[in-house]
């Protein structure tokens, strides 16, 4: 599945819904690696560098590119369908059980309250499951992290449960509201 998933993206870019465009990133992009270096919360649990340098913004968009190239998944720029300029990050990565991935996305803070998580995420989970033929996608999000959640359950995601000191957060430890997304799942979109 994972050789598939990764050669459907390849032959397949970029992908677009309703109001949000997923596009591969590209140099020119800085501004909103920029924007994201900024914010709080999006380098404590990202690649994200933390203190923005032209340099350091480079070779965020360098590792997103090496992603499928090392056959991990996918990570796509969220752009203004308009403008096609870049606010946002979504990631797929291959999960450990076969035909699994495992999202991830941000926003950087100009761009959030329009719905464009949402839309990008309900975009790319359905080429990923109808299109590509995965399983399940599971996320994880931090239990104070209430508008993550809130774009999961609008994209038809199911609450699963909590898992304590899951994730790894700037070397600390943090619990994780895990919530996964089945093709059975897709027709029960509120």
């Amino acid at each position: 599945m994972s050789a598939g998933f990764l050669e459907r993206f390849r032959a397949d870019p970029p992908l677009a819904g309703d109001g949000v465009r997923l596009r591969p990133w590209r140099e020119s992009d800085l501004g909103a690696v920029k924007a994201a270096a900024r914010d709080p919360r999006i380098p404590r649990g990202t690649t994200v560098p933390g203190k923005f340098t032209a340099n350091g913004g480079l070779a965020f968009i360098h590792r997103q590119h090496a992603r499928l190239d090392r056959g991990d998944g996918v990570a796509l720029a969220i752009a203004e369908p308009d403008t096609d300029r870049a606010v946002g990050q979504l990631t797929l990565l291959l999960a450990r059980q076969p035909g699994s991935a495992t999202l991830g996305y941000w926003l950087v803070e100009a761009a959030r309250g329009r719905g464009l998580a949402t839309q990008a995420v309900t975009t790319a989970t359905r080429w990923a499951v109808n299109e590509v033929g995965l399983s399940r996608i599971e996320a994880f999000v931090e239990p104070d992290n209430g508008p993550s959640m809130r774009v999961l359950e609008r994209a038809g995601f199911m609450r699963e449960g909590l898992l304590r000191s899951y994730l790894v957060l700037e070397q600390a430890r943090s619990d994780a509201v895990v919530y996964s997304l089945l093709p059975d799942d897709i027709t029960v979109v509120r």
